[in-house]
């Protein structure tokens, strides 16, 4: 977790804890779903995932061309990289209004995924698709949100300037394509969202309440001593408790993982990129992805 200038910046590991946290003072039952079409991985100098471009800048980029536009700050409260990281805007936090769809943004969180997904544009990364879907069903979660087309709501389904709900994306009355007519390799209609990008969301937000176990009820009947356990429900507990135990160094060893200084074998495409990196720490793929390229680009051959 980074903050810097008007963004945080998280790894997809720490944002559901974060959220978490978060007091939510304003009602919320829509999640937008836009694609930033500019910036791309055109733009953002993309190659097998890394981008060379430095992510703040691209952030604070988007910052100033949307004040240029007479708005009071970025317009979305929330963007993912195509890295998968998630940034939350600073100075549009979740209590506050986005300016992501003009004439229906009151009672919406603006969701921004860096790239252009339609036809013909990019291809989004696996790292990016996994946080999306993790951000979309926590958000769910935390707002206690069914997943359909009225909460969770592509911009092209609403009418250019008025904000009006139209029926489905509809060239010519559409505000815009976005996020993309090959968002999700399926397009921007009602249809394809509910073919594959919504059931997913629904798939991940039950994992995630899987993961928390029942709550007990609270009655006026006091349990009976004389009910012991069974030996099903023994094997359940103890199933469950190695379940979060191997849950919680799984998430140790991530931030670890998430948060290294410059490891040595990666000191030379560290030099070679420095520019463009804010930071001397990053997470393990960032310096895997960062050293292939560089030896790639510059034709070093590592023996076996």
């Amino acid at each position: 977790m980074i903050q810097k200038g008007n963004f945080l910046l998280l790894d997809i590991v720490e944002f559901r804890p974060w959220l978490q946290k978060q007091k939510i003072t304003r009602s919320i039952d829509r999640l937008q779903v836009h694609h930033t079409a500019s910036p791309n991985y055109t733009t953002r100098q993309l190659l097998n995932g890394f981008a060379k471009q430095d992510i703040w800048k691209c952030l604070e980029g988007m910052r100033t061309y949307h004040l240029s536009q007479g708005w009071s700050g970025t317009g979305q409260n929330i963007t993912v990289t195509e890295s998968g990281q998630i940034a939350i805007s600073l100075d549009r936090d979740l209590n506050k209004t986005p300016a992501g769809i003009a004439g229906s943004n009151t009672g919406a969180i603006c969701i921004e995924i860096i790239g252009n997904f339609d036809k013909g544009g990019d291809t989004m990364t696996d790292n990016q698709k996994q946080s999306v879907i993790h951000l979309y069903a926590c958000l769910a979660e935390k707002l206690n949100l069914s997943i359909n087309t009225d909460t969770v709501v592509y911009h092209a389904w609403y009418a250019s300037k008025t904000g009006t709900r139209l029926s489905d994306f509809i060239p010519g009355k559409s505000s815009k394509t976005c996020p993309g007519t090959a968002f999700w390799g399926d397009g921007n209609t009602v249809a394809a969202a509910k073919k594959n990008f919504l059931p997913q969301i629904k798939t991940e937000l039950g994992r995630l309440r899987n993961q928390i176990p029942d709550a007990t009820p609270i009655t006026n009947t006091k349990p009976k001593d004389d009910e012991p356990m069974t030996e099903a429900e023994k094997l359940k507990i103890s199933d469950l408790e190695k379940t979060i135990e191997q849950q919680s160094v799984w998430i140790a060893a991530e931030k670890v993982k998430a948060n290294m200084e410059c490891p040595s074998w990666a000191k030379a495409a560290y030099e070679a990129n420095k520019d463009f990196i804010s930071d001397t720490k990053g997470s393990y793929d960032f310096w895997r992805l960062l050293t292939i390229n560089y030896r790639k680009e510059n034709g070093i051959k590592v023996s076996k």
